[in-house]
């Protein structure tokens, strides 16, 4: 009777332990759902082909499939917010810019969250950003676009939003020259690329993965390259500094997620990232959309954001 009794006591001693695991294991799974991207431009720009690309590739590392989700309006604003409006679990991260995630919050009063309302992850790319000219515009160089802008009231660039990635780089420009420059805001590098293209515009300034392929094919003229180096995928481009202009703008792009994300879950995300950008599936694919591949990871990244958003705003001064 009393051997019944144990092992009857044994039995139900395993069940519990297995239960209690079992749910335990499901508390612990993570992700336990597809993943979002957040993308906060409309398509067509730099945000929307990366972001495109890393989805693509992302399930093998995550477990889940990533779907990117366009969240556009505000100048990208309108996506961190919506990011910091979801729960805090891991389950959607943002896509983020130097911009919106740097400079912005720093220099404008009505930025719906701070520098410090995100977590980094995973810094993918740090383009300079390659000023171009419709083939149909009354100049060709870098030179011939500052005079003409000096003596010509209809010049008109492609920006994308104010304090924007594009609008920073002329307005940067302007101060080195003195030259005031008219932009129209078209609200995205997608919109604003169509606009030059379209002939609506005479220049705009776009990153490597969005005027590549048209200053290869003929459709955009390349003028200088806002870089401390040549783009490694446009090598034939000056930077601005070899032709004289002492303009430098590089822009990143990378992903981060809501400042009260479980550290655990953080973790996981960043060495989900530094896996992927190993693979030569993505890497493939980032070399088709000419996008250079300049990876940092989250721990290293927080501390060179801090630094980075004091230069920032030396060249946002300057550029008033």
């Amino acid at each position: 009777m009393l051997h019944s009794i144990s092992r009857r006591a044994l039995v139900i001693g395993a069940g519990v332990l297995i239960a209690a695991s079992s749910i335990a294991g499901a508390a612990m799974a993570f992700p336990d759902k597809p993943i979002r991207l957040v993308i906060p431009y409309p398509p067509g720009g730099a945000s929307s082909l990366n972001g495109g690309v890393i989805a693509t590739s992302a399930e093998t590392y995550f477990t889940q499939p990533m779907i990117p989700t366009i969240r556009a309006g505000g100048g990208g604003l309108a996506g961190g917010a919506f990011v910091l409006g979801e729960p805090a679990d891991g389950h959607t991260i943002f896509l983020g810019d130097v911009t919106i995630n740097s400079l912005r919050p720093l220099v404008e009063d009505d930025v719906p969250f701070a520098t410090t309302d995100f977590i980094p992850l995973a810094r993918f790319t740090l383009d300079p950003l390659v000023f171009v000219a419709s083939p149909s515009a009354p100049f060709s160089d870098m030179d011939g676009m500052i005079d003409y802008a000096r003596t010509n009231d209809d010049f008109r660039y492609s920006s994308d939003n104010v304090n924007g990635w594009t609008y920073v780089a002329f307005r940067t420009l302007e101060a080195e020259t003195g030259v005031s420059m008219q932009g129209i805001e078209f609200g995205g590098g997608g919109p604003a690329l169509a606009n030059i293209l379209g002939g609506n515009t005479m220049a705009y300034a776009g990153a490597p993965s969005v005027v590549a392929e048209h200053i290869n094919s003929g459709t955009l003229v390349a003028l200088c390259a806002a870089g401390n180096e040549r783009a490694p995928t446009l090598p034939d481009v000056p930077t601005c500094t070899e032709i004289g202009h002492n303009v430098v703008w590089q822009v990143w792009l990378g992903a981060l997620v809501h400042k009260d994300t479980p550290a655990d879950r953080v973790e996981f995300l960043r060495d989900a990232f530094a896996k992927l950008v190993e693979d030569p599936g993505l890497q493939r694919l980032m070399a088709r959309i000419n996008t250079d591949l300049n990876f940092l990871g989250g721990a290293e990244w927080e501390g060179e954001l801090e630094a980075e958003q004091a230069r920032l705003l030396e060249i946002y001064a300057k550029a008033q």
